[in-house]
């Protein structure tokens, strides 16, 4: 696939903040329809939390408390070419979607399996 990642991410994606409250979070995915987003601070990627994180962890903690740090997930570059290595590496460790940030560490959009296949579907077609 000759496909850079910003070609093929979602540029319109949730973010949440370090200081709402878990309940709070659960209710932004639930209405955006999202299981994932990237937990933000003056644009920079702090974490990356998920529904079932904040589902299993106490309702009135804060969203900083329940989340992924940076240095225990992947994040992609929007640079970065999407790979068969990638795609694969997704599907084996059931990765749903991951981050992605620029070249200042700014999130600029979030890479999931829906993306590609959406990708896949349309330049098929």
């Amino acid at each position: 696939m000759d496909s850079k990642i910003k070609d093929v991410m979602n540029k319109e994606f949730i973010k949440l903040s370090p200081e709402i409250v878990g309940g709070e979070a659960v209710q932004i995915l639930y209405k955006n329809k999202k299981a994932y987003a990237p937990v933000v601070d003056d644009e920079k990627l702090e974490g990356w939390v998920n529904a079932l994180d904040l589902l299993t962890g106490c309702k009135h903690s804060k969203v900083e408390d329940l989340m992924l740090f940076v240095d225990e997930i992947k994040i992609l570059n929007e640079d970065d070419e999407l790979t068969d290595d990638l795609i694969s590496e997704m599907v084996k460790n059931e990765d749903i979607a991951y981050p992605v940030v620029n070249n200042d560490n700014e999130i600029v959009g979030t890479l999931s399996v829906f993306d590609i296949l959406e990708y896949i579907y349309n330049t098929n077609r």
